[in-house]
């Protein structure tokens, strides 16, 4: 085994000859390693991993990263937002109130140390929820503004309020409620979920003017509509 070091850096790495004309540089389970053709020398081989140490830095670091997720990622199903899906990350601060990070690859929800021992499904299933309403109100008035634009008119109001036995929007009274849990769905089945009540402005029923009114605005109607079959609203 072999080393460089750099300043504050250090990076070990073990180096196999090979009868390769060329040195190939790879990460494994943490480790470097070098394939160098047999004539290299210790000090080609040197040079070549200076010349690569931020590259091998980078990729030590994702390493690292991604092993402290694994370790921390809980036993429950991945959440969706927008339809794409993010493990879950328990992370354990003096903090008084849980707080939640929307991160690239997954979802961050950092807890009070004084949940360490204890039971956290309560407290993960309501921080998610507070996630949904507040993606649900950056995004649901400008959805429903767009829905008004294309249709020509509009509720007399909207609320942004969890529905009782999964249902995901409702349309009573020329008031539309939309269920915050819906920002897990992709943005083509939350538009046509917005549009169908939109609809229901206009028809109360499933009745054949309202399927041609949802068929004119939205776009792949027939495809998204089989999406969206088996949900409730």
């Amino acid at each position: 085994m072999s080393f460089l070091r750099n300043k504050n850096d250090v990076i070990t790495y073990t180096v196999d000859k090979t009868s390769n004309s060329s040195l190939y540089i790879s990460i494994h389970n943490g480790e470097v390693i070098v394939k160098a053709p047999f004539y290299y020398s210790t000090k080609q081989i040197q040079a070549v991993v200076e010349q690569k140490k931020n590259w091998i830095l980078k990729h030590l670091k994702e390493y690292i990263e991604n092993e402290t997720i694994q370790k921390q990622k809980i036993n429950q199903d991945p959440i969706c937002i927008f339809g794409k899906q993010y493990d879950i990350v328990v992370k354990y601060e003096n903090t008084k109130n849980p707080t939640l990070n929307l991160l690239k690859k997954y979802i961050e929800i950092i807890l009070p140390a004084k949940y360490l021992n204890c039971d956290k499904t309560k407290i993960i299933d309501a921080t998610i929820s507070k996630m949904y309403v507040s993606i649900a109100k950056n995004e649901i008035e400008t959805m429903l503004e767009d829905a008004r634009h294309l249709l020509g008119f509009a509720p007399e109001d909207f609320k942004i309020k969890s529905l009782p036995n999964q249902v995901l929007a409702k349309c009573s009274n020329q008031i539309i409620t939309i269920n915050p849990a819906i920002m897990q769905y992709s943005k083509e089945i939350i538009q046509f979920i917005v549009i169908h009540e939109f609809c229901h402005l206009k028809y109360k029923n499933h009745t054949k003017s309202f399927n041609e009114l949802m068929e004119k605005y939205l776009f792949n109607y027939e495809k998204t509509a089989k999406q969206v079959e088996n949900l409730k609203f």
